[in-house]
């Protein structure tokens, strides 16, 4: 099975994601590096969410086909070890929560900024510094990989907090809004059967494009 360097899964779901986050455009490629731009922290911190909140459902929806969608994120003979290496991830980020998972949306947030060993209030004083995607790329590479993990691993979590029922958050929203940043909780895809239709679609267009030889496989 051939490896797409260029043109994993994850660069398939998420790099137009990306771009439109920076406001790329075909128009200014030529004098600016994309690599070299920038975009607001809390931009990047609310597609962290949209790239977890993907990778789950395309995890839960082949999750019972997994061993072939690794190799599209990683060559085939790192599989099985970056297999497990998500595995892992996926497990810390649960473990650092040290709560009951209620809100995908909380639980996305929370741990990331932890990550960089912030509070929701440190977040709002930080949101609009810059951040490259030098390094916000292989950041939110990792997020939606190992979220693919997550799925495949704790669909009860998923059936329960991938929902639109489930679609609420306790941090605070409404001082973001005083400050000018917009995050619209109504707008978040927590559908789970919308996002199942979704995960099929875009990775039988993936496939076509990249691994055809796997449709009948993944049942596409």
């Amino acid at each position: 099975m051939p490896f797409q360097a260029t043109r994993t899964l994850t660069a398939f779901i998420m790099g137009d994601a990306l771009k439109e986050a920076v406001k790329w455009s075909p128009s200014i490629f030529g004098s600016v590096k994309f690599g070299g731009m920038k975009m607001q922290f809390f931009s990047f911190i609310l597609l962290c969410l949209d790239g977890y909140v993907k990778g789950a459902a395309i995890g839960y929806t082949f999750r019972d086909k997994y061993d072939l969608l690794v190799p599209m994120m990683v060559k085939p003979n790192k599989a099985r070890e970056y297999e497990e290496h998500l595995r892992n991830l996926a497990q810390k980020r649960i473990d650092s929560y040290n709560q009951q998972i209620t809100s995908i949306i909380d639980f996305v947030i929370s741990t990331e900024l932890a990550r960089d060993k912030l509070t929701f209030d440190d977040f709002l004083k930080k949101a609009k510094t810059k951040v490259k995607i030098d390094s916000a790329g292989p950041r939110l590479k990792l997020i939606f990989e190992e979220a693919t993990s997550f799925g495949v691993y704790y669909p009860e979590i998923v059936t329960r907090v991938i929902s639109l029922q489930a679609r609420n958050s306790s941090l605070d929203w409404e001082t973001a809004k005083l400050s000018g940043l917009t995050f619209d909780i109504n707008a978040q895809e927590l559908d789970l059967k919308f996002l199942q239709k979704w995960a099929r679609h875009n990775l039988r267009e993936y496939c076509i494009e990249c691994f055809p030889e796997l449709k009948n496989s993944l049942s596409l």
